[in-house]
């Protein structure tokens, strides 16, 4: 059946949004309607579902021990850590519920949700991973400590998002072998960087944007196999060190003044449309090795998608947050090494699941909860194949009947505050804007406030004179004033990296890195050159000072 373009109006935000032909053929595919969410809501609210930055101290419900957790010991919720839920002493089908008719699925399905016992963090501490307690939505590393959304990583602390990356700290989005890296943003294949961002094969360089195969560079953009550079002009090695060395970015004084030098350096030289590399026929951001992906960002090896945010390696997927190995799925929340299922919530390794919720290595089900192993399942109650089928029909029938079939869960059963998720970092909203739109808020974040033994005068501003002692204190955060302490590991990696102690915690350095990325949103302009008409999508809103460029004009100027 041949389709045409159609405007539809969001039923969430009511502004008009677009579904292209191709767009209709995929919904035919995977046998789902077209959706009723413009691509920003849709996204907004499977994001309402993922919580990566937040633990709490808590007990384990079934084996007492203490554990850290996303969901705090005043939760209603049953908790059971790693071992305990992945253990055969509890069966999810003994939560089984029968249909009711007469109700909203949706309904039951939170019913369900708020009985069946759920895992406390998703990482695989103690069986793919060792020593990663202090991760969430991260696999098979080793030696991690607040790292969330990765895997294959490798004594890496305070990250997030990316694959293959060893020894990192302070770093978001780090793919294809990156080491010794420090608050860098969109990397890949780089070796002892700092302050670097969309760049690629860099090795031993510091405040570049936008370098490709350089050594040795520092306070540069838009360069291209180049070696002793600063600020785009070639130097001898001694005269390159000697500028390096005046900076003294060992010490936090310095640091500060290269940042915000190289923020307006940064603001005076030409940025490229998009960070798209080795990509053909695609739109977003960050993407490496990518084709015929559209509004996509901070993913590898995606082909043929549609507005995935932070992917490695899915073919045929649409509105996905967060995923891995992926074919054929559609409005998810991590389908990692998924086939075939739509509207899920960290269901992997499962084809065919439709409105399934932490369920692992699973085929055919419906609206199931941290089911494992299962197969032609109804909200945890096993059927025949051919019963299966036949109340699966009728269950979407009555979800057709109620407004539900082809929507994602709905924002409010989520257990989590807004501010608790990923949603608050990419559409921030006040406690009253949140409340007022139908989200929760969560007043009691485990924050420690006052417990400072240390005042932040008192740290030395050379990271060579500091003590040993250190991380027996306790720091306040120069801007929320949050607690938080220098580990024994964190402290090695300054000392090996030559960098300063952060007077940040944690939470406020992650923001600071959100809010330098641009946004995964798309505005159409035009070339900012001189004389040239070219149009593109970019994610430069038109009203920032960047000097955007489209392809061909950003390549004639690059070094």
């Amino acid at each position: 059946m041949e389709h045409k373009e159609e405007n539809k109006i969001c039923q969430n935000c009511k502004n008009s949004f677009t579904i292209e032909p191709d767009d209709f053929s995929f919904y035919e595919k995977v046998k789902v309607p077209p959706p009723t969410f413009c691509p920003e809501c849709r996204r907004q609210r499977r994001l309402t579902w993922r919580t990566e930055f937040n633990f709490y101290n808590r007990k384990c419900d079934m084996c007492e021990r203490d554990i850290i957790s996303s969901y705090p010991a005043r939760s209603t919720l049953k908790v059971y850590c790693n071992k305990c839920w992945w253990s055969d002493n509890w069966d999810p089908k003994s939560y089984e519920r029968d249909i009711d008719w007469g109700k909203s699925f949706f309904d039951q399905l939170q019913e369900l949700r708020e009985s069946v016992p759920v895992l406390s963090l998703i990482n695989d501490n103690n069986v793919g991973s060792i020593n990663c307690e202090y991760t969430q939505n991260f696999v098979l590393s080793k030696n991690c400590y607040m790292c969330m959304v990765a895997w294959h990583w490798d004594d890496c602390m305070y990250s997030c998002y990316g694959a293959d990356a060893r020894n990192c700290v302070d770093c978001m989005g780090l793919f294809g072998s990156c080491e010794n890296c420090y608050e860098s943003i969109f990397i890949e294949k780089c070796y002892g960087c700092k302050f670097v961002y969309q760049s690629t094969s860099m090795v031993n360089s510091s405040f570049c944007f936008d370098c490709r195969n350089c050594d040795d560079c520092f306070m540069c953009t838009g360069l291209r196999n180049k070696k002793f550079y600063f600020k785009n002009k070639k130097y001898s090695e001694e005269e390159y060190k000697e500028i390096v060395s005046n900076y003294a970015i060992h010490t936090y004084t310095g640091q500060q003044k290269a940042i915000e030098e190289f923020r307006k350096f940064k603001l005076e030289n030409i940025h490229p449309y998009a960070f798209l590399k080795n990509c053909t026929s695609c739109t977003g951001g960050y993407l490496f090795n990518s084709k015929n992906s559209q509004n996509s960002y901070n993913a590898r090896n995606l082909e043929d998608c549609y507005c995935v945010d932070t992917g490695d390696t899915m073919k045929e997927c649409r509105d996905i947050s967060v995923g891995g190995e992926a074919e054929l799925c559609y409005e998810g929340v991590t389908p990692d090494n998924s086939h075939d299922t739509a509207f899920t919530n960290y269901t992997w390794k499962s084809s065919s699941c439709y409105y399934c919720d932490f369920c692992q290595s699973c085929n055919d089900c419906f609206g199931c909860v941290s089911l494992k192993k299962g197969e032609y399942c109804i909200l945890n109650k096993q059927y025949s194949k051919a019963e299966y089928l036949e109340i699966k029909n009728k269950l979407i029938e009555h979800m057709k009947s109620n407004g539900e079939w082809g929507e994602f869960f709905r924002a409010r059963d989520s257990f989590f505050g807004y501010n608790e998720t990923i949603a608050n970092f990419h559409f921030p909203l006040s406690k009253e804007q949140a409340l007022r739109e139908g989200y929760k808020w969560q007043d009691s974040l485990q924050i420690t406030t006052g417990k400072e033994t240390l005042d932040i005068s008192a740290i030395e501003d050379d990271i060579n004179n500091i003590s040993d002692s250190i991380i027996n204190e306790t720091i306040a955060c120069t801007s929320c004033s949050r607690n938080y302490r220098i580990t024994e590991n964190e402290l090695l990696f300054y000392r090996k990296m030559n960098i300063p102690l952060p007077r940040n915690c944690f939470f406020c350095r992650l923001n600071n890195r959100f809010n330098f990325r641009n946004p995964s949103k798309l505005w159409h302009r035009s070339c900012m050159k001189e004389g040239c008409n070219n149009e593109f999508e970019t994610s430069y809103a038109p009203e920032r000072p960047e000097i955007v460029y489209c392809e061909k004009c950003y390549q004639q100027e690059v070094i």
